[in-house]
């Protein structure tokens, strides 16, 4: 079968990779010492067995999985598990992961089915980042320069598919791997393969040269008037909010930041930005995670009428019949921020506007350059912004709300949110005994309460991504938290 996409591999060294297509081939060439569970979020084994994590938090054991070949017949084992972490810390290396393991102090097979890793301080959040490398053989790269080995162009793995061809600028194709440990999937081959743009994509989809395409939501309309296709949808890892300056004079009230959350339609933003394609949250986390707390919908909700309640509690009245609520002569007007250019927040920005005057608010939408957006918003120099973050796997956001992330210039709590007991909070989370999940699960659904008590952001959406599959293609199951792939090994076509 054939899959489509926009942009072209870059390298097939999981090492140095840092682009979408390059990960999506290589998720299916390499493997990784744990997986994710695709309902909940959750790690699972891969090729680790299994785990333990000391009572201290210092130490993470992993045993081992001892039935996996490489692509070449030669066993895995522990030196290879090894030998890629301490490649990836190298700094003459260059990857782009070398910073997820700042926190670990020694990476040490110690013998063939077990792997030790010891950090400086207890992070139950690292378990995330060590089980989402994949693992590149040592007897192939352990003398090569990284930069420049031939693996990069035909490496060998451990995964269900194994290395056929690469046409720069046009295909990959990966071969099935009959040796592999897992279950060996039905496919004979699959490619990925690079269109020249968006209609020659979805021209493809149509004249059924590619089976599996991303799709836009303008042209879902057109691919479901077809008999030939099947539509999937799931939450893509971004969401998207609007951060309060909590040092505002005027934000700094937590009932005008509740006003101004209640008097967004979040729906109808993604009914009108989105076609619908699109799911409300009231966190930075999907409601299926293993992490989510309930009952924080109401602090989100479209209330205008609780809106001016609030604004009105704060002092802020409409004095003068403008339409515009003031308080001690002065009006309660804003600056609501974002990058020009980007047409989701863009519209975000412009649709909020129109909501905060229903409540009586005056907003002056700002559409600024990237760097200049960017500078502003680091610096704290701003009243509200529209932005977006990945939504993280590990439900840790210490760089989000700690107050000692709040550093002009480079922490990422720009909205200078101070909470004492979330500060704790955050601590015992990561240094939960054994990384429990349940006891996990507890201390950071009680940070998602206060935080919706707080609203240092009002939590939007996360846009949906839409796969348009061909009829004769079965299996496919997209997860938001393990991605397209997850199980490739199950996908199947009838003819």
């Amino acid at each position: 079968m054939v899959e489509g996409g926009l942009t072209d591999v870059v390298t097939l060294n999981p090492v140095l990779a840092d682009d979408r297509a390059s990960l999506a081939v290589m998720e299916l060439l390499f493997d990784r010492l744990l997986a994710i569970d695709p309902q909940t979020g959750s790690i699972v084994p891969g090729l680790a067995s299994s785990w333990q994590v000391s009572a201290d938090g210092l130490t993470i054991t992993f045993t081992l999985r001892d039935d996996v070949l490489w692509h070449d017949g030669r066993p895995f084992s522990a030196a290879d598990v090894e030998f890629t972490f301490k490649t990836i810390v190298n700094p003459a290396v260059g990857s782009p992961r070398q910073a997820d393991f700042s926190p670990v102090e020694e990476f040490r097979a110690v013998d063939d089915t077990t792997f030790v890793v010891t950090l400086a301080d207890a992070d139950c959040s690292i378990l995330y980042d060590l089980g989402s490398v994949s693992i590149v053989p040592q007897h192939i790269l352990g003398g090569d320069d990284i930069q420049t080995s031939p693996f990069n162009v035909r490496p060998v793995g451990t995964g269900p598919f194994a290395f056929g061809e690469r046409v720069v600028g046009d295909h990959v194709t990966l071969l099935r791997n009959p040796r592999y440990w897992g279950q060996a999937p039905h496919l004979d081959a699959w490619t990925y393969k690079v269109a020249a743009g968006e209609e020659a994509l979805l021209a493809g989809f149509q004249a059924g040269q590619l089976d599996v395409i991303p799709l836009m939501p303008e042209d879902l309309d057109s691919v479901e008037a077809t008999d030939r296709s099947q539509i999937h949808r799931y939450p893509a890892s971004e969401y998207y909010f609007i951060g309060y300056n909590i040092d505002h004079p005027i934000l700094g009230d937590v009932r005008v930041r509740r006003a101004l959350s209640q008097a967004i339609d979040r729906q109808r933003l993604v009914d009108r930005i989105l076609a619908g394609q699109g799911q409300l949250l009231d966190t930075g986390l999907l409601p299926s995670h293993w992490a989510y707390p309930q009952g924080l919908s109401g602090y989100n909700s479209l209330d205008a009428a609780k809106a001016k309640q609030l604004l009105a509690e704060a002092g802020w009245v409409d004095n003068d019949g403008d339409g515009i609520r003031d308080r001690d002569g002065e009006p309660l007007r804003l600056r609501l921020s974002t990058n020009g250019g980007n047409a989701v927040r863009e519209a975000i920005a412009i649709l909020a506007q129109q909501y905060y005057l229903a409540v009586g608010v005056a907003a002056e939408v700002e559409l600024m350059n990237w760097s200049d957006f960017l500078e502003d918003t680091f610096t704290h120099d701003f009243d509200m912004v529209v932005f977006s973050w990945p939504l993280a796997l590990d439900p840790d956001e210490w760089e989000l709300w700690h107050s000692s992330e709040s550093v002009l210039d480079s922490g990422f709590n720009f909205v200078s949110y101070h909470n004492p007991k979330v500060d704790e909070l955050l601590l015992q989370g990561l240094r939960v005994p054994e990384c429990d999940e349940a006891r996990r699960a507890a201390i950071y659904g009680e940070i998602a309460t206060i935080l919706a008590q707080d609203q240092p952001y009002a939590f939007l959406f996360a846009p949906y991504n839409l796969i348009a599959v061909n009829e004769r293609v079965g299996g496919v199951a997209p997860s938001s938290f393990a991605g397209l792939h997850w199980n490739l090994a199950d996908w199947y076509v009838t003819r």
